[in-house]
């Protein structure tokens, strides 16, 4: 008898038969392949901020607008649309009133940003749209309604979410 360990039956059957530094030759590729996938998959991620599906589903008026900012250096209600994403109006130019955006997380400085609206029950403003139910979340812990800075990744998921946008 000997004290190599018999090769698997399927080796065997193909008429495989290698020796233990060839398998472990093998096995090294593979895991180290694996790992540069890993590698490259986490350098090349978007770490841009992530739209969320549900409130963009519940826009009726998702536009891209300036906000400025007031001496606190929180965003002032009044902004400008730049883009209407959606429908005809607001028109771009038009400077409207959005009522709960000096709550909304997500400012950081003056800029474009995408606003996800709706037509406030109040009133003729509008309300950025804040988390929505979804299957397994409760949304009466949610925080603020969130505004997204008009970068190219939100551009390009914005373009995913409102394919009929101009």
């Amino acid at each position: 008898m000997t004290d190599r360990p018999r090769d698997p039956w399927w080796a065997l059957a193909l008429g495989v038969v290698t020796s233990r530094r060839v398998r472990l030759a093998v096995v090294a590729a593979l895991f180290l392949g694996w790992m540069g996938w890993l590698g490259y998959a986490a350098l090349s991620k978007n770490r841009g901020p992530v739209v969320s599906r549900a409130a963009a589903a519940a826009a009726t008026h998702p536009v891209v607008a300036a906000v400025a900012s007031d001496a606190e250096g929180r965003p002032v209600t009044k902004v400008e649309v730049k883009k209407n994403l959606l429908a005809d109006r607001p028109a771009a130019g038009a400077v409207v009133e959005v009522v709960n955006l000096p709550a909304a997380d997500g400012y950081t400085v003056d800029g474009e940003y995408l606003l996800l609206l709706a037509k406030d029950r109040g009133g003729d403003g509008y309300a950025v749209v804040g988390r929505q139910r979804s299957p397994g979340y409760d949304p009466s812990t949610a925080g603020r309604p969130v505004i997204y800075p008009w970068t190219p990744a939100v551009e390009a998921q914005a373009r995913r979410l409102f394919p009929a946008g101009p």
